[in-house]
Parts: structure tokens; sequence; C-alpha cells
């Protein structure tokens, strides 16, 4: 019987692994290549880029990555990191437990972009959480949207969060590709097709 019951969540596990490999969805346009190292961080100090950092350990597309939550001009400097993922939302709680206003965030972005820029790093937006991580105009989701989209050079987006076009918008203005998943689970594949190398 233990066996049995073994067998059946291996089965469950296989099944659903498959599941969002064949369910994925991603429209838009290709995600683009990008090269390692990877510095993986947030904008905002919402939860989304651990989040991130999860499905990319779980694509098993990359080998060399380093996450850091607040990373100041000097740490884009620590080694010669290739693509700069920035994930953004922003949460009271995580602004409360960093102990810094959304203003101050703000600041921190403007200077950790201008630095990314000055070392040619290439630049992704992600924003994966969808409608949870937007808010009204003004609002710390929209400032950390305003902070970093503009100057990506490629957007990702998860479907609901980009209800109202928003996303759609800037990326026409500014001729910036835009990639859009209809599940946060679907990072996962735009990830892996970012990296390929370690997929085939």
């Amino acid at each position: 019987m233990k066996r049995f019951f073994l067998f059946l969540v291996l089965c469950v596990f296989v099944i659903s692994c498959f599941s969002v490999n064949v369910i994925a969805s991603i429209s838009g346009a290709e995600p683009p290549k990008a090269n390692q190292p990877l510095l993986i961080t947030n904008a905002g100090q919402g939860p989304g880029g651990k989040m991130a950092r999860l499905l990319i350990i779980r694509s098993k597309a990359v080998e060399d990555w380093t996450y850091n939550a607040e990373p100041k001009e000097e740490d884009l400097n620590e080694k010669p990191y290739q693509t700069l993922l920035v994930v953004i939302g922003s949460s009271a709680k995580g602004l409360g437990a960093s102990g810094i206003t959304i203003d101050d965030e703000i600041a921190r972005l403007d200077r950790m972009i201008k630095e990314a820029k000055k070392l040619n790093m290439q630049i992704i937006a992600a924003q994966i959480e969808g409608k949870a991580r937007r808010d009204n105009i003004g609002g710390p989701n929209e400032r950390s949207i305003d902070a970093i989209a503009p100057f990506a050079d490629h957007i990702i987006v998860k479907k609901d969060g980009n209800a109202d076009g928003r996303f759609t918008k800037i990326a026409e203005e500014n001729e910036i590709p835009l990639t859009i998943i209809d599940e946060t689970i679907d990072f996962i594949k735009v990830i892996e097709k970012m990296y390929p190398e370690l997929c085939d």
C-alpha cells in the first residue's frame, strides 16, 4: 500500500510537470537571448524578485546567477554581469522590512539603471505577479514601473497585469519588445528561451 501511494505521488508530480510544459502560454515578442552572469533583483521591494529566483532555479537554465534585493551601483561591478533582470512590484511590507520609503526606492532604482546603462548591461523588466502588483496612478507599483520599464531592452508582463494596456503603451512609445505570459509559472518557459543552452 505504501509503495502504491508513493507511486501515485510520483505520477501526479510527473503529470503536473508535463502539464506545465504543455499549457505554458507566451505571446507577443519572442523572449530575448540573454547572457550570464545574470543579476536578479526587484523594483519596489515586493516579493516578485524572490519568486522569479525560485522559477529560475526550477528552470535549471541558468548556472551563473546572483540575487540581490537592493543592489547599489558598486554591486553591479562585483562580477561581469551581462544581464540585469528587474522584477517590478512593490509592497508596503517589503518597504517596511527594508526600512525605506518608496521615494528612497525610486532614487535607488534611478541610480541602478543609470549604472547598468553605463556598463552596457542588458536590462530585462518583468512584472510576473499581474494585477496584484498594480495600483492607482502615483502608487508605489506604478512608480516602480515608471522607474524601470521605459529603460529596459525587453519587457515581460503577466497578462492581467497589462489589462489596461499600460505596458503595451510603454513598449510602443519606447520601441521595446514586449512578451506576455498568461500565468506566473509561464515565466519558466521564458527563462528557458532566454537561456536555451542547458535546455536542449
